[in-house]
């Protein structure tokens, strides 16, 4: 029951997410959604650090969607960028809230006070869309639209770039312009089609 309580109060916060980004996510208002009382939130999740780490945890399963990788009337390098942009934080101008959470869960699972069960958690995130990002690349390669060797190095260089930008979405001083953004990204764009087959373009 204790599982299934906890992870209906995290289905809950991210409901009111999905309808107002910029939620503080209050006790109250969680508890409302959860059909639960106050008390009882707090008993699994004592402060609204807890509850936030357990949202993104639980937001680090999901797997990125495939969207229109599999379109070949699609330029392969339009369907590839389309599939990498996804895996960033929502486009600027960031809430003050969203940031705070992007936040939160980073110094958790990189911080002085950083958890095992949170570094884990990361780590498995990052396998899985290193691992999704791969696939995008296979299924190209089976189209003839890049080399098909070395897919994973490649996967981890565009995983890198990603991470990267992700993080400079959040830090309001460093963070890029939409041009700069889109020049990053056909830069590295480049690299992984370098040597393509020329009706992969």
């Amino acid at each position: 029951m204790g599982a299934s309580r906890r992870q209906q109060i995290v289905d809950a916060a991210r409901a009111i997410l999905a309808e107002d980004p910029e939620s503080t996510l209050a006790v109250r208002a969680v508890a409302e959604r959860a059909g639960i009382g106050a008390s009882t939130l707090r008993h699994y999740f004592p402060t609204q650090q807890a509850l936030h780490e357990a949202i993104f945890a639980t937001a680090l399963d999901d797997l990125p969607p495939d969207l229109r990788i599999h379109d070949t009337s699609v330029p392969a390098a339009t369907r590839l960028r389309e599939c990498l942009v996804q895996l960033l934080p929502p486009p600027q101008p960031m809430s003050r809230a969203a940031a705070d959470r992007m936040l939160t869960v980073l110094s958790t699972t990189f911080g002085s006070g950083s958890t095992a069960e949170a570094r884990n958690t990361w780590g498995a995130y990052t396998v899985r869309t290193l691992d999704a990002i791969a696939g995008w690349l296979g299924v190209l390669a089976d189209q003839g639209a890049i080399p098909g060797d070395g897919l994973r190095q490649r996967a981890r260089f565009l995983l890198t770039v990603v991470e990267g930008l992700a993080l400079s979405r959040i830090v309001p001083v460093a963070r890029p312009s939409g041009d700069e953004e889109q020049g990053v990204l056909d830069d590295a764009l480049s690299v992984v089609f370098r040597d393509a087959p020329s009706a992969g373009e």
